[in-house]
C-alpha cells in the first residue's frame, strides 16, 4: 500500500516546492535487510534525529526529513508543528527567522526555508507522529544504491508531497537546552577502538595512526568519510572479507583511512584499524570537509556505558 502521497497531492500536509541539494527520509536504520546486502542506512547525526523526534514527544524511530547542506523549502498544507536540529542553516518561516534545536508552529500556507548551512553538515526536521512512508524491512531510511522503489531509494524532488501522522497533535513550545546543543569546530577526536587486524599494520603505522592529523576530504559521503593526510602504506593489502559496522576505519588501495558511515556497504576485505565510538560518529556526520580529524585509543567499555546512556536517555530501549 502506498502511504506517502505523489507530487500535486490535493491532501498533503506539506509540499516540497524545494529540496535542496540532498533531502532524505531517515529513522534510526534498517536492521532487518543485511542478509540481503542492504546499507543499515539511517541518520548520520543520530543525536540531532533523536532530539528532532525527542521535542514531539514521537516515538525514538519515526521518520524524519535529513537535509543536507540546508536549501529545502517546504510548504504546509495543514496547521502543526515541527521540529527542526542539526546543522545551522538560517532557518525561517515566512522570512522570519525561527532558529534550530526547538520547535515551531505552522499555519495552512507557510514556507519554511532552509538556508544552506553555516556550520554542520546536516538538518533533521521531524513532524508530529513521523513521517507516513513506506518502508521495507521496518524501516522508511533511503539508501540511494540499493535500488528500493519511491523514497527508500532516492532524495526528495521538488513537488513531492508529504503527510505526516498526527498533524493535529498539540505541542508546547519546546527548546534543546543551550548546554546539549553541539558546536562544531575545526578539530575532532575520534576514539577507535583497535580490531583484529590491528597487528596487520606495521609498528611504525600504529604509531602513526594515533599520532598524525588528517582532513576530512570533499569526496566524503554517506557511505563513509574519507581522510586525506598521511599514509598508512602497511594496511592496503586485501584480507578475507568480514563483517562491517557503523565507525569501521578500514585502509584502502591509497593507505588513506576511511571511517564507514550509515550507508555502509555489509562486508569489507580492505585492513581495518578499528571501529569509532558510534556516538562520535554523530560529530563526524557534521564535519564539512577541511576538518581536522584525530584518532585516540579507546576502550570498548567506555564507549558501551556512552551508548547505555544514550538510549536510556532517548527512551530506546527495545519493549
Amino acid at each position: 500500500m502506498r502511504l506517502s502521497p505523489g507530487p500535486g497531492d490535493a491532501g498533503a500536509h506539506g509540499v516540497v516546492e524545494r529540496p535542496g541539494p540532498y533531502c532524505t527520509v531517515q529513522d534510526l536504520g534498517r536492521t532487518r535487510g543485511r542478509r540481503a546486502g542492504l546499507a543499515p542506512g539511517g541518520a548520520m547525526d543520530q543525536r540531532a534525529y533523536l532530539w528532532a523526534n525527542r521535542l514531539l514527544g514521537n516515538e525514538p524511530a519515526a521518520a524524519a526529513l535529513e537535509v543536507t547542506l540546508g536549501g529545502l523549502v517546504l510548504r504546509f498544507g495543514v496547521e502543526s508543528v515541527v521540529a527542526l536540529t542539526g546543522a545551522d542553516c538560517a532557518a525561517s518561516l515566512d522570512g522570519v527567522e525561527t532558529g534550530g534545536w526547538r520547535t515551531i508552529r505552522t499555519r495552512p500556507g507557510q514556507i519554511l526555508r532552509l538556508g544552506y548551512s553555516a556550520t554542520g553538515m546536516r538538518a533533521y526536521l521531524a513532524f508530529p507522529g513521523g513521517l507516513e512512508v513506506d518502508r521495507a524491512f521496518g524501516s522508511a531510511s533511503a539508501v540511494a544504491r540499493d535500488g528500493l522503489p519511491g523514497l527508500l531509494g532516492r532524495p526528495l524532488r521538488a513537488g513531492e508531497a508529504l503527510r505526516w501522522v498526527a498533524p493535529a497533535q498539540a505541542c508546547p513550545v519546546r527548546r534543546v537546552p543551550a548546554a546539549l546543543v553541539p558546536s562544531p569546530g575545526a578539530a575532532l577526536t575520534l576514539p577507535l577502538v583497535v580490531a583484529y587486524e590491528w597487528p596487520e599494520f606495521s609498528s611504525a603505522d600504529r604509531d602513526r595512526a594515533f599520532a598524525a592529523e588528517w582532513t576530512v576530504d570533499p569526496a566524503s559521503d554517506r557511505t563513509a568519510v574519507r581522510l586525506a593526510g598521511p599514509a598508512l602504506p602497511s594496511g592496503p593489502r586485501v584480507l578475507d572479507s568480514a563483517p562491517l559496522v557503523d565507525g569501521t576505519v578500514q585502509v584502502t588501495g591509497d593507505g588513506r583511512p576511511l571511517v564507514f558511515m550509515r550507508d555502509r556497504p555489509t562486508i569489507g576485505g580492505y585492513a581495518k584499524l578499528g571501529a569509532v565510538d558510534p556516538v562520535a560518529l554523530d560529530a563526524l556526520a557534521q564535519a564539512r570537509p577541511g576538518t581536522i580529524v584525530r584518532f585516540a585509543r579507546a576502550k570498548p567499555e567506555a564507549l558501551r556505558s556512552a551508548l547505555v546512556r544514550r538510549e536510556s536517555f532517548f527512551d530506546m530501549a527495545e519493549g
